[in-house]
This record gives C-alpha cells, sequence and structure tokens, in this order.
C-alpha cells in the first residue's frame, strides 16, 4: 500500500511563529499542483491562496528561505517571484 502524501507534509518544520496548521492548503491531496512546469499555470494553487489566512506569511518565508513552487498566491523560483 502506498500512502498518500499531502501538501502538508512538505510544510517546513521551523521555529517560526507562522501557523501552518491553518494554511488552506494543509490537507491538499494534489501536491504537484504546487509546483508547476514553467509552461502550466497555477490557478488551481492560486485560487487555494486566495482563501488562506497566512498568505502573506507564506509568500514571506518563501522568499526569505528560497523556496520555490507556489507559495502565497505567487510561483517562486529558488525565493524570487517569477510570476
Amino acid at each position: 500500500m502506498t500512502a498518500t502524501m499531502t501538501l502538508a507534509d512538505l510544510l517546513p518544520a521551523t521555529d517560526d511563529t507562522t501557523d501552518w496548521d491553518v494554511a488552506a492548503c494543509r490537507g491538499d491531496r494534489h501536491p504537484d499542483r504546487w509546483f508547476p512546469d514553467p509552461s502550466e499555470d497555477f490557478d488551481y494553487a492560486a485560487r487555494v491562496c486566495a482563501r488562506c489566512p497566512i498568505v502573506g506569511a507564506c509568500g514571506a518565508y518563501a522568499a526569505d528561505t528560497g523556496q520555490s513552487g507556489v507559495w502565497g498566491g505567487r510561483e517562486y523560483r529558488r525565493g524570487r517571484v517569477a510570476r
């Protein structure tokens, strides 16, 4: 039996005060949609982020720690907003 990963499994374990438990993406069963290829849109992830209470902290985390993927409703590549 294969374990199903959720996006929450990919969220960082850090000592910061960001409350990842309330992230709108928590429990999302489509982690691939959060790491789109450059030719793919990220509308799905952006819609989820639009209803998230920590969208600002999430984007700041991505920028501060050099993340790639969709964070805070924007796509990042190595901590820089790509689109």
